[in-house]
């Protein structure tokens, strides 16, 4: 038996499966205070709903908010750093307030400080931008830093030095020092979190990541010493797309930063392949945000620049554009006097006015339920909403522009709509992909309410709405393969190409990436290694990652690479510098594959014998129509392979409610996905 986890910010989404595929899906209220007591009861839920006599899964996959909900929250441990004498500042400049171009624009705010300056030291440890050394380590300098360190209480030192990416010795060889001379404390390389040049990326990449070490390790070993669990191997999705075990997962708990969002892109690029949809767009609408990405020809992008609670984050991660846009986002008027419905939440707990939890902010979900397009109850009528409540809110609110509740509900979905239809542009349009030539894929909770109305919005013309939609994540956990990312340093121009150094660093990097996948106990016949360079033109700051083929490295297959750099800027950027700007060569990248036996989670579904029945009829209100129209409701799990409703109507299901607007047509497929056309 398997059990993936997917721990939301609102929900905890679970699913079962054996070898004979899904054999039970949950879903339970998230507790955010207590992510560890919140694994522990998922897992109680799966095991319980299969009926299974052991305590002990066979494999727990993970998906997990722990390191992004601590850099939300900043709930960071002191920790120390050591740096070259000269760049004690080195994490204040990115607090420099950056100018305002007029008065019109909002002021960013500045990123929070993760070292205390006073827990910054200096060594005179240097080497020269070629990596060659211009200055020893001094281990008796360092010995006394390390005593320092101890005398405050401090368990965990950074260790940053600059151009240290071309040669990690003098990091390595101040952490031997603390080994003998303060052994308690725990020494973070940023050679082993980001081998990468920009000094100021690689040493918040480092700190970001010591900070988040003491929790996630303290979170993996109460749920893993917790009883039968111990036996059970358990795997944690990263930022990039793939499963790492527990163990690296504490020592990086940087990568997971995105784990949730990650894991839903992964299953339903799988779900893609299987029903024949390769270039897709996925929107993912939980309790708090709006995830969406773009595959094309059926792969994800990766990425190594975003941004996380307001640090720049230098890690490989699948392309995933969030806002915050979810149910439980709160609707508020800004100094400016105009609405707004995010970023802030009202989560779980309290929730919505209409939970009845005690939460007082009107939310997108209050609006939802005052417009007929929610059920009376959630999840299988374990939660029941209260319309009257949520209505009086909504009439308190649009009190001040004399709205009542309905009118003040429309606004508020207008404004949630135009924010994720914005997103939706800014993955697509902007980088010069028209939606209309993808297939619309509606996630999470809350993604097929909205997405009938997106797609109007974007001229797309097909949407996929999963059979359980609000499962995605913890699909992606069951078909994600096991991943690792190797790099190193390259840093020359295509004019001067070392072919011979470029051999030797890939041999390097794909010995480090096999011996990864033996560690993880990959069979060798599920090991293969991927190859990349990242490259850009010289003087620009961004790279592009660019995959190259297998085989002996030769100076026509790097050239075959930078052909294809130029290709893939032309296609994001819309122009072509091919022949006038010279390319570096940045990086080179091995990416470890172990590639997992995947189950088969799709069951095909029986042949529809009827046409379907609504259950009930009930007033529901729709974007491009100014009243209320009386529409059927019907249960998704009535309906087979075949059937086909015309809108105006609902469809309700366990975790998720799909709105069919006036002018839609659903149709149900074999395997119970549920297709959207307009017309």
């Amino acid at each position: 038996m398997k059990v993936a986890i997917d721990i939301g910010g609102t929900f905890t989404d679970i699913i079962t499966v054996d070898d004979g595929g899904v054999i039970a899906t949950n879903k339970v209220s998230t507790r955010p205070r207590d992510l560890s007591q919140c694994f522990l009861s998922a897992v109680e839920v799966a095991i319980a709903s299969a009926g299974s006599a052991s305590r002990a899964p066979q494999e727990l996959l993970y998906s997990t908010t722990l390191a992004l909900n601590s850099l939300l929250t900043h709930a960071l441990p002191p920790i120390g750093l050591i740096v070259n004498r000269g760049f004690r500042e080195i994490l204040e400049t990115a607090r420099l307030p950056l100018p305002v171009r007029d008065e019109n624009e909002t002021r960013q705010p500045l990123a929070k400080r993760l070292v205390s300056l006073e827990l910054v030291n200096e060594i005179g440890a240097r080497l020269n931008a070629d990596g060659s050394v211009r200055a020893a380590v001094d281990e008796q300098e360092v010995a006394a830093l390390a005593e320092w360190y101890r005398d405050r209480s401090i368990s965990i030192v950074v260790v940053s030095l600059m151009h240290s990416y071309l040669d990690p010795a003098q990091e390595r060889q101040v952490a031997a020092v603390f080994a003998r001379a303060a052994p308690r404390i725990e020494v973070v390389l940023s050679t082993e979190v980001l081998p990468e040049l920009r000094e100021y990326e690689r040493t918040l990449a480092a700190c970001l990541n010591a900070c988040l070490m003491p929790a996630m390790k303290d979170h993996i070993e109460s749920v893993m010493n917790e009883g039968e669990l111990a036996r059970s191997p358990l795997l944690v999705m990263k930022s990039s797309g793939g499963l790492a075990s527990a163990r690296r997962a504490m020592k990086k708990p940087l990568t997971t930063a995105l784990s949730g969002p990650s894991a839903a892109v992964v299953g339903m690029v799988c779900l893609g392949a299987r029903i024949g949809y390769e270039d897709i767009i996925t929107l993912d609408i939980g309790g708090t945000s709006t995830d969406v990405a773009l595959v094309q020809h059926g792969r994800y992008a990766l990425t190594t620049y975003g941004e996380i609670a307001g640090f720049p984050f230098k890690t490989p991660m699948i392309d995933v554009l969030t806002i915050g846009a979810g149910g439980g986002s709160i609707a508020s008027q800004g100094n400016d006097e105009r609405w707004r419905v995010g970023p802030g939440s009202a989560g779980a707990d309290p929730g919505p006015v209409c939970y009845g939890h005690g939460g007082d902010l009107v939310t997108l979900t209050d609006a939802q339920i005052v417009l007929g397009r929610l059920p009376g109850a959630l999840l299988g009528g374990s939660l029941p909403l209260n319309k009257d409540a949520a209505a009086a809110a909504l009439a308190s609110f649009g009190q001040s522009r004399g709205l009542d509740a309905v009118r003040c509900a429309r606004g508020i979905l207008e404004i949630a709509t135009h924010n994720m239809c914005g997103a939706i542009r800014r993955i697509s349009v902007q980088r010069g992909h028209d939606p209309k030539d993808y297939v619309l894929f509606a996630m999470g909770g809350a993604g097929p309410l909205h997405a009938a109305d997106l797609a109007v919005l974007l001229g797309m013309r097909t949407i996929v709405v999963p059979p359980q939609p609000g499962l995605a994540a913890a699909l992606g956990l069951l078909v994600a393969d096991v991943k690792d990312d190797f790099v190193q340093a390259f840093g020359l121009h295509e004019d001067a190409l070392d072919v011979e150094r470029a051999q030797a660093i890939f041999a390097t990097l794909e010995d480090a990436a096999l011996l990864f996948l033996a560690d993880e106990r990959v069979p060798e016949i599920r090991r293969r290694v991927q190859r990349h360079i990242d490259m850009r033109y010289a003087g620009m700051s961004n790279e592009i990652t660019v995959e190259i083929a297998p085989g002996p490295i030769t100076e026509a297959l790097l050239r075959q690479a930078i052909d294809a750099f130029h290709d893939q800027f032309h296609r994001l950027s819309g122009h072509s510098y091919a022949g006038r700007e010279t390319v570096e060569l940045v990086n080179l990248r091995a990416t470890a594959i172990g590639e997992r036996a995947r189950p088969d989670v799709l069951n095909r579904l029986p042949k529809a014998d009827r046409k379907p029945v609504p259950r009930a009829h009930r007033e529901v209100a729709y974007l491009d129509h100014p009243t209320f129209i009386d529409s059927p409701v019907y249960v998704r799990d009535s309906l087979g392979a075949g059937n086909t409703i015309r809108g105006p109507a609902v469809v309700e299901q366990y975790d998720s409610t799909i709105v069919i607007p006036p002018d839609f047509t659903a149709e149900i497929d074999e395997f119970g996905n549920m297709m959207l056309r307009p017309g």
